[in-house]
């Protein structure tokens, strides 16, 4: 493959961007139609660079829609190196929040703004553009790419159905550049426990004017929360000092409407709770927990409350930070930027934490602007994605000096 300038590389990131970006890959949870679409470009543009055995994988997911993921291997060797990627995107959100729209790549500078271009565009990109520069004959692995569906909603059409379809092996190296920091030097080895949580309080609806003939479904919610709250953050209090932040959340994050108008007390209030909680404490024991403390507070309450779980994902033990893929990748950015990265864990998910699950070393790491994602005017910075091709390239090649 023919070894591209700067300039020209710049040129084919703002050529493909301008082509991915509008094209939506929303998760039908979300009232998307899913990445079908976006499938479609990245398989047209692998054919476009030469490379014409990938494997499409579709999953049809409870709503009837098509969720797509693209896998590609170039090697013959014992054992691959895999970029996990994800195609999908979270909606945009208030669109009068955006200086440019939000489905349309718009370059400014070294920036490039639009829905997706940092979560996860960056990684899909970098794929695209380490492919057109590949020199196979040179590999120290097979290098392989992953475009996954359905990271935002829990990867059940994406890498959880790829992990059954047995592609990846035990002794592959698992890269996912779908977290990072501005100056790229922290490196995830390890995630906290997921537990998404949907609340309903069931009260009785009743007029403003007569709250004695009703049970404030609202008030009783309020209620609950702060004493789940106060709960669960005393008992759930444990320190581990390789996560950022070092401790346990437990956030009421989304909130249903309830009635339309003023003067009606809610007979039905419903908020959710996002936890991210350390790999230490079983989920399970958290909502025994969680499940006690409701019947106790309808002791003392008419209101019930009904607990239900929207993700539960349990955290694997962590990839040691002195394995052959953290090592690997530790040792490139180091000679890349001249300076020592960190290994870290995080609250967030990525597909990394499935693979553990799977008895696989996997690491997340990227240089990033990490408050751009699910936010508007989500942006990439263009030297981020030539600098992280860099690093990667050390991986994939090893020391070529």
């Amino acid at each position: 493959m023919t070894v591209l300038s700067d300039e020209d590389r710049r040129k084919l990131i703002v050529d493909w961007y301008t082509k991915m970006i509008p094209i939506k890959a929303i998760s039908p949870a979300s009232g998307g139609e899913g990445e079908s679409a976006r499938a479609d470009f990245i398989c047209d543009t692998l054919k476009t660079l030469g490379y014409d055995n990938f494997q499409r994988v579709d999953v049809v997911d409870s709503y009837g829609k098509t969720r797509s993921n693209v896998i590609l291997k170039v090697g013959n060797l014992d054992r691959t190196l895999w970029l996990v990627s994800h195609t999908d995107t979270v909606p945009e959100g208030n669109a009068s929040l955006w200086k440019y729209p939000p489905f349309k790549a718009t370059v400014e500078d070294n920036k490039i703004y639009g829905r997706g271009t940092a979560d996860n565009g960056q990684a899909v990109i970098m794929s695209l553009l380490i492919l057109k520069e590949l020199q196979a004959s040179n590999l120290k692995y097979n290098i392989g790419f992953a475009f996954c569906a359905d990271e935002e909603m829990g990867s059940a059409y994406g890498i959880q159905a790829l992990l059954s379809r047995n592609i990846f092996s035990r002794n592959d190296l698992i890269l996912v550049p779908d977290y990072g920091t501005e100056d790229g030097m922290l490196v995830e080895v390890a995630e906290k426990s997921i537990l998404w949580l949907r609340v309903s309080v069931k009260g009785k609806q009743y007029h403003a004017s007569r709250p004695m003939e009703a049970i404030n479904s609202l008030r009783e919610g309020m209620k609950f929360m702060l004493k789940a709250d106060d709960f669960l953050h005393q008992k759930y209090d444990a320190v581990d000092d390789i996560f950022d932040p070092n401790f346990s959340s437990f956030e009421p994050t989304k909130h249903e409407a309830n009635v339309a108008n003023i003067n009606t007390i809610p007979g039905l209030d419903v908020f959710y709770l996002d936890n991210r909680i350390l790999p230490k404490y079983d989920l399970d024991l958290v909502l025994d927990d969680l499940y006690r403390l409701a019947r106790e507070f309808e002791n003392t309450s008419k209101a019930r409350i009904d607990i239900s779980i929207v993700q539960k994902e349990q955290a694997a033990p962590g990839t040691e930070p002195d394995s052959e893929v953290a090592s690997l990748l530790l040792e490139s950015i180091e000679h890349v930027h001249g300076k020592k990265a960190k290994p870290i864990g995080i609250g967030g998910g990525t597909c990394a934490a499935y693979f553990r699950k799977a008895g696989m070393n996997a690491v997340a790491w990227s240089t990033a602007i990490d408050e751009v994602y699910h936010q508007p005017n989500e942006y990439v910075i263009v030297d981020h994605i030539l600098s992280d091709m860099k690093v990667v390239e050390r991986m994939m090649y090893g020391k070529q000096d």
